[in-house]
C-alpha cells in the first residue's frame, strides 16, 4: 500500500485566484504559502484547491494570512514541476494591520 500526506502551516503570498481547467468543466483555486524552514531561509509551496472548496475560500485567502494546508503533492510528468493539491484548508490569523501613525507635535 502507499500513502502520501502533506501538512504545511504558513503565511499566503499572494490572494487566492478562482480559474478553470483547461476544458471548462472544473473550478480551482490558487495560491502561493511560504514557511520558515529556520530563522534565515523560507520556501514557497504552490497550492491548488479543486471544486466548491475552492469556490468558497478564495474571499478568504488573502495575501499574510497564516493557513494550514493538507493535502497530498502531484507532480507534472511534462514540466517536473509540483503542486500541493489541498484536501482541507484550515484559515489562521489575518495579518496585523500596520499601527496608527502618529502626528508629532509642531515645534513653536
Amino acid at each position: 500500500m502507499d500513502y502520501q500526506k502533506f501538512i504545511i502551516v504558513g503565511n499566503v503570498t499572494n490572494d487566492a485566484k478562482t480559474q478553470k481547467s483547461k476544458k471548462g468543466d472544473m473550478s480551482f483555486a490558487t495560491f502561493t504559502i511560504g514557511a520558515k524552514n529556520n530563522k534565515e531561509r523560507s520556501s514557497f509551496f504552490p497550492i491548488v484547491v479543486f471544486g466548491k472548496l475552492g469556490d468558497s475560500l478564495v474571499s478568504y485567502v488573502t495575501k499574510g494570512r497564516k493557513v494550514l494546508v493538507d493535502g497530498h503533492i502531484e507532480v507534472s510528468a511534462t514540466t517536473g514541476r509540483f503542486n500541493v493539491v489541498a484536501e482541507r484548508v484550515l484559515l489562521g490569523s489575518l495579518p496585523k494591520a500596520p499601527a496608527p501613525v502618529k502626528e508629532t507635535e509642531k515645534k513653536k
